[in-house]
C-alpha cells in the first residue's frame, strides 16, 4: 500500500518571533541581543512562501519596493532585478513551454492589463514583453491567447466572445506587434499554425440545440490576411450534402491539430452516447471525412469523448496521442487515442480504474511526451507512466504540489518538455489567484515559480 508522508506545520517566523525575542529580553524596539540576533538572521528565510501574495505567481529576489499585484494585495519586498528582468507580476491564465528554457506566460495585472512574460532559462529569470497592439480589453485572456508557432513567433487572438475578434503577430518573441484581421465571426475560434506563415481558424458563427454551422479560414501569410476554405452552410437548408464538408451535429471547441500544411484533424464535441467523432482533412482543409474510432465498452449508457486534438511527437516519425474519456455517472474513466502511422490509424487504450477522476474535476492535464511516457492529475495525485498508460505510479515526496494543489485546486496546463523538465499552471476555485510550478526530476519534485 502507498504510504504518504505526514506534513507537519512550519516554525513560526517574522513579527511572532521578533516580538517574543524582545519580549524576553526586555529590549527596546529596534534592540536585541546579538545571540537573538543571530537566531532571527538564521530563522528568517523560513516560511517565505506562505508570504507570497495570492497571485503572485514567479519568485525572483526581493523588489525594494512593493507592488500592487492582481488581486490587490500588496507583492513581497525585493532588491531589483536586472535590467529587462523582473518577477512576474500578474494571475497567469496561460502557458506555453517551448523546450527546457524558454517559456511563456501571460495573464492580467493590477488594473486589468494584459502582460506577457518569456524565460529563456527554465523560469529562474523573466522578460516582460510588449503588450499585444490589439490587446486593449481587460478581459481574462484564457490560456488558448497566445498561440507559439516557434521561439520567434507569437500570435495573439482575442479571448471570450465580444466582437470584432482582435489579432497581433510578433516576429521577435514578443518585442514588437503588428495588428492582423479577422473574419467578424471569429471570435472563440480554435486555431492551429503549422508554421510561422501557414494556420488555419475554425468559428462557429451559428451554434445551439447540439449543432453549429462551421467555416474554416486558412492564412498563408501569419494572420495578417484569411481566406474561407469550408463551409457548412449549404447543409442547413439540404442536410442530404454531406460530401466533403463538416457537419452541423457537434462543436468545434476541442481544438485542431495538423501534421505538416495539408493533414489535419478535427474533433467535434459528440452528444451521442457510445459515439466520438473525428474528422480528417488531407487537402489543407477543403474537404473532410469522419475517422472510424473505437470507444470503450465498460459502460453502454456512457458518454465517451475526444477532449483534445491529435498532438504529434517530432521524437518520434509518425507518432502521436490525443486524450479520451468515458463519462458514466459521477465518475470518468480515461484512456487515450495513440497512433504510430501518422495519424492514419488510431488504437484507443483504456487506463485502469486508478486512473478514475470524479466528473466534477475541471481538468486532469494528462500529457503523453512519447507513446510510452506520460503524466496525469487525477484530483488526489499526480501519477506518471512509463509504459503507455498500462500501469501509473504515485509521484510524491517535497509534498509542493499537494500543498499547491490543496490551494489551487484547478489545474490550468500540465507540460513536460523532457522526462525531466515540466511545468504546471494552477488556480483557486474562484479563478483570482494562480500558481505556476516547475519541477527538474519528472514530477517527483516541485517548486514555485
Amino acid at each position: 500500500m502507498q504510504k504518504y508522508p505526514i506534513m507537519t506545520s512550519r516554525p513560526r517566523c517574522g513579527r511572532s518571533l521578533l516580538a517574543r525575542l524582545r519580549k524576553e529580553h526586555r529590549r527596546p524596539a529596534g534592540a536585541l541581543p546579538p545571540l537573538a540576533l543571530t537566531l532571527l538572521l538564521v530563522l528568517g528565510g523560513c516560511g517565505q512562501t506562505a508570504g507570497m501574495p495570492p497571485d503572485s505567481t514567479a519568485s525572483a529576489p526581493p523588489k525594494t519596493e512593493a507592488a500592487p499585484s492582481a488581486g490587490g494585495h500588496a507583492a513581497a519586498s525585493a532588491a531589483p532585478a536586472p535590467e529587462g528582468k523582473r518577477q512576474i507580476q500578474a494571475r497567469l491564465t496561460g502557458f506555453r513551454a517551448l523546450d527546457e528554457g524558454t517559456a511563456y506566460a501571460w495573464g492580467l495585472a493590477s488594473g486589468g492589463h494584459l502582460r506577457l512574460y518569456r524565460t529563456e532559462d527554465g523560469g529562474t529569470t523573466w522578460a516582460e514583453a510588449a503588450s499585444p497592439l490589439a490587446a486593449e480589453s481587460t478581459a481574462d485572456p484564457g490560456p488558448e491567447a497566445f498561440r507559439v508557432p516557434d521561439r520567434k513567433h507569437l500570435v495573439y487572438l482575442s479571448a471570450g466572445h465580444s466582437l470584432p475578434a482582435s489579432l497581433a503577430i510578433s516576429a521577435d518573441g514578443g518585442r514588437s506587434w503588428k495588428s492582423g484581421t479577422l473574419p467578424e465571426e471569429a471570435s472563440g475560434g480554435e486555431a492551429v499554425f503549422t508554421s510561422k506563415h501557414h494556420g488555419y481558424l475554425v468559428t462557429q458563427p451559428d451554434a445551439a440545440m447540439g449543432s453549429s454551422q462551421k467555416r474554416i479560414y486558412e492564412t498563408a501569410d501569419g494572420g495578417f490576411a484569411w481566406a474561407l476554405v469550408m463551409d457548412n452552410a449549404s447543409l442547413i437548408q439540404r442536410p442530404e450534402e454531406k460530401a466533403g464538408v463538416l457537419p452541423l451535429a457537434g462543436f468545434a471547441n476541442r481544438g485542431i491539430a495538423f501534421r505538416g500544411d495539408s493533414d489535419g484533424w478535427l474533433p467535434l464535441e459528440s452528444r451521442t452516447p457510445g459515439k466520438v467523432t473525428l474528422f480528417r482533412t488531407k487537402d489543407k482543409a477543403r474537404t473532410w471525412h469522419e475517422v472510424p474510432l473505437e470507444v470503450s465498452s465498460r459502460d453502454g449508457q456512457g458518454q465517451p469523448q475526444i477532449t483534445g486534438a491529435p498532438v504529434f511527437w517530432d521524437s518520434e516519425a509518425g507518432g502521436g496521442w490525443m486524450p479520451y474519456e468515458f463519462r458514466h455517472g459521477a465518475t470518468v474513466s480515461l484512456g487515450a487515442y495513440f497512433t504510430s502511422d501518422g495519424g492514419e490509424t488510431w488504437q484507443l487504450k483504456a487506463f485502469g480504474p486508478e486512473t478514475d477522476v470524479r466528473a466534477a474535476l475541471r481538468s486532469t492535464g494528462l500529457t503523453f511526451l512519447s507513446a510510452r511516457e506520460g503524466w496525469m492529475w487525477n484530483g488526489a495525485h499526480l501519477l506518471h507512466t512509463a509504459d503507455g498508460g498500462a500501469s501509473w505510479e504515485v509521484l510524491g515526496g517535497s509534498g509542493v504540489w499537494e500543498d499547491t494543489l490543496e490551494s489551487f485546486p484547478e489545474l490550468i496546463r500540465l507540460e513536460f518538455v523532457s522526462p525531466l523538465d515540466g511545468w504546471a499552471l494552477v488556480r483557486s476555485e474562484k479563478a483570482d489567484a494562480s500558481r505556476l510550478l516547475k519541477t527538474r526530476d519528472g514530477g517527483k519534485t516541485w517548486v514555485v515559480l
